[in-house]
């Protein structure tokens, strides 16, 4: 089962980009059921039309910055000379507002860290390019170049960030069960 977990962690730069659309979409359809479900967010119906009507935005972005951080991590792998021209991927918060709590990914860092433990027995250097960082400045830049306004954006960041973590838990869960 190492090897398994070996051969799939060396292929998530090709894995995750071809996998982020849904992600977001997922993220996106979560994000709506729980403004329908929450009365006291205020203004559901607009927030969830703004979902609704960004999706599209939503998963095109994500998935950019995704592909541009696998494409960081393989550039990396090849060697110093090439990983100083690909990293284009912040890794800070594109808003101070934006910082998510440690509360809000609890479950997937907590895998994450497992994980990590489990691959450095393995052998495996760095997890790093895999962490809820890369994806959080994923959504949070997702979320800065769609059609959805930057108030209302950061008023729907704490759902994103409780989406996010659900779709981090079931991917560190899946690798780790390798």
């Amino acid at each position: 089962m190492s090897e398994t977990l070996k051969k799939t962690i060396a292929g998530l730069p090709e894995i995750l980009p071809k996998n982020a659309k849904s992600m977001m979409q997922r993220m996106v359809a979560a994000m709506q059921e729980a403004i329908a479900a929450d009365p006291a967010l205020g203004a559901t119906s607009y927030r969830s039309l703004l979902l609704k009507m960004s999706s599209d935005d939503l998963a095109r972005e994500f998935d950019h910055s995704i592909r541009e951080a696998m494409k960081a991590i393989q550039m990396a792998a090849a060697g110093p000379a090439h990983a100083a021209m690909g990293l284009g991927l912040s890794m800070e918060p594109m808003h101070a507002d934006a910082d998510s709590s440690e509360a809000d990914f609890q479950s997937s860092t907590a895998l994450f860290k497992k994980l990590s433990a489990k691959a450095a027995g393995l052998g495996i250097k760095s997890l790093g390019g895999y962490s809820k960082d890369v994806f959080l400045t994923a959504v949070n830049e997702a979320f800065a170049k769609s059609r959805i306004d930057p108030i209302e954006a950061k008023k729907m960041m704490p759902l994103a960030r409780q989406t996010l973590n659900g779709e981090l838990t079931k991917l560190y869960e899946k690798l780790d069960a390798l």
